[in-house]
């Protein structure tokens, strides 16, 4: 029982700290973005696409606005996205998780994995 309970005390700890984490990397993150940005569409597998890039900007604290040519309107990424794709990120990179598994988890991979790509000296 003992164990258990340090398991659980070591997990809450470690959930605490990546929490920390990504809410600091948010507010860098939306500093920078007061003003429009453009970012590269950009994936693991295949780099820079040379296609649909986008321009993000931060307007509410819990979204990022992402206007992209070949949507028919402009996208609002919750927080919560960036927040996922922020925990999965070295998943993502070491191959340990693909696209298709991060898309049943948000329909605005396309944007969090750019961003994050183009921003990951924030983290």
């Amino acid at each position: 029982m003992v164990e258990v309970t340090e398991t659980i005390i070591q997990n809450e700890k470690s959930r605490m700290k990546e929490n920390k984490e990504f809410e600091e990397f948010w507010k860098k993150f939306t500093r920078t973005l007061t003003e429009e940005h453009t970012i590269r569409n950009w994936t693991v597998d295949k780099g820079y696409l040379g296609k649909g890039d986008f321009v993000a900007k931060s307007k509410a604290s819990g979204y990022i606005e992402c206007d992209s040519p070949e949507a028919e309107m402009i996208q609002k990424v919750p927080k919560q996205d960036l927040k996922m794709m922020y925990e999965y990120w070295n998943s993502y990179i070491n191959g340990n998780m693909g696209r298709a598994d991060l898309r049943d988890k948000s329909r605005f991979t396309k944007y969090t994995i750019s961003i994050i790509h183009q921003y990951e000296e924030l983290m």
